[in-house]
């Protein structure tokens, strides 16, 4: 018999063989090879529960990457290490020594870790930029002033101090892994103490204050392209490092607590 005729075999009577009975399932036959191994309901929703989740992302993951998806073996969870106050916040961009070139970094800087204490709800009023323009302005002395007389002046009751250390982005950066790097310290000033001077400084106890440092890589700098994109890559990175002092997070596959 030729293959086209065993494919029309289903739907014509088969030609039967000198020799050769004609074989006619019987009906209890039929329904055996017709029967389904049958599963439990409630490992079958629990299952597509799971998959219709991760797939509505539009990726499918493996057994330890759905694990994972679903919270199992997440990062270690670190505490913040100061909560601010849920009054008006001043951040303060100190470059004293006059180490950023690119004025726009400090601007940008105000910027990012602003969004980033609001996001991560570590604060609940950051005082705009534009009232310090206006300070600046109006207050002839104003660069002689301390930071927590400007904080006072603005408004606030605590002044989140950047000290700059350090801003550098290297000239030929294409294979360098550090190709810019933005390094402050950072302290929190309380505004509203008049009496006692060492209870100025709430955070950290020491005088040196807490060090902050960010950097990118040679391809981050190249995708950057000009100076106010690197610039602000760079605020942004280490925005993301000084707003973790004052919020909760988990740590990442790659990330260990330093």
């Amino acid at each position: 018999m030729s293959i086209r005729s065993t494919c029309r075999g289903r739907r014509s009577q088969p030609r039967e063989s000198a020799g050769l009975a004609k074989s006619v399932p019987s009906p209890a036959t039929a329904v055996v090879r017709r029967a389904r191994p049958r599963r439990a309901p409630g490992l079958l929703l629990a299952c597509a529960a799971s998959v219709g989740a991760v797939a509505t992302s539009g990726c499918f993951y493996g057994g330890g990457e759905l694990l994972y998806f679903l919270g199992f073996g997440q990062g270690k969870l670190i505490k913040a290490e100061f909560r601010l106050t849920d009054g008006p916040i001043l951040i303060l961009v100190d470059d004293y020594e006059g180490l950023i070139d690119w004025h726009d970094a400090s601007r940008h800087l105000v910027d990012e870790l602003a969004q980033q204490l609001l996001r991560e709800k570590a604060a609940k009023k950051i005082i705009p930029p534009r009232t310090l323009h206006t300070l600046r302005q109006t207050k002839p002395d104003f660069e002689k002033r301390g930071a927590r007389e400007i904080g006072r002046m603005a408004g606030a009751e605590q002044v989140v101090w950047l000290q700059v250390k350090e801003f550098l982005v290297e000239e030929q950066f294409e294979e360098v892994v550090q190709a810019a790097r933005f390094t402050v310290t950072v302290k929190v000033l309380n505004v509203l103490e008049t009496e006692n001077r060492s209870s100025v400084r709430l955070w950290p106890s020491g005088p040196a204050g807490h060090l902050a440092t960010a950097s990118l890589p040679g391809d981050a700098v190249m995708r950057a392209r000009t100076r106010d994109g690197i610039s602000k890559a760079l605020a942004r990175e280490l925005a993301v490092v000084i707003a973790r002092s004052f919020h909760d997070y988990r740590l990442g596959d790659f990330e260990s607590e330093e």
